[in-house]
């Protein structure tokens, strides 16, 4: 199961790249580096997601990737801007892009039992 930033996003990326094209264009030769920051936003779109599978969790952002069992996660931490982050026995925090907190009964499912599932709790 795979949890990514909708591609819907891109367009948002166009949008970008429409309106800084005066900007490119007209302010010389340099003024073209200006279209490095969609270029970014489109490669942090694409690249950032979580995976998960019955043995591990595989966690992708832009610049690298974290790979850990379900054995080494201890409980799923929600964190200031609703993202949840998987909390390991090593103490140690893993941000879990694009997993948000309605996401929690499918990972419950997918971990095989490992983590509760929050809607069946009493």
């Amino acid at each position: 199961m795979t949890f990514r930033i909708t591609p819907v996003a891109l367009l948002g990326v166009l949008a970008v790249i429409i309106c800084a094209t005066p900007l490119a264009t007209t302010a010389g030769t340099w003024a073209l580096l200006i279209y490095l920051i969609p270029l970014g936003l489109a490669v942090w779109i694409l690249r950032t997601r979580t995976t998960f599978d019955a043995q591990q969790v595989v966690a992708r952002t832009m610049f690298g990737r974290t790979k850990f069992g379900w054995d080494d996660v201890v409980s799923l931490r929600l964190d200031e801007k609703r993202w949840l982050k998987a909390v390991l026995r090593s103490g140690k925090e893993v941000q879990l892009p694009a997993v948000r907190v309605r996401d929690l009964p499918r990972v419950a499912a997918i971990s095989g039992g490992r983590l509760p599932d929050p809607t069946t709790q009493e």
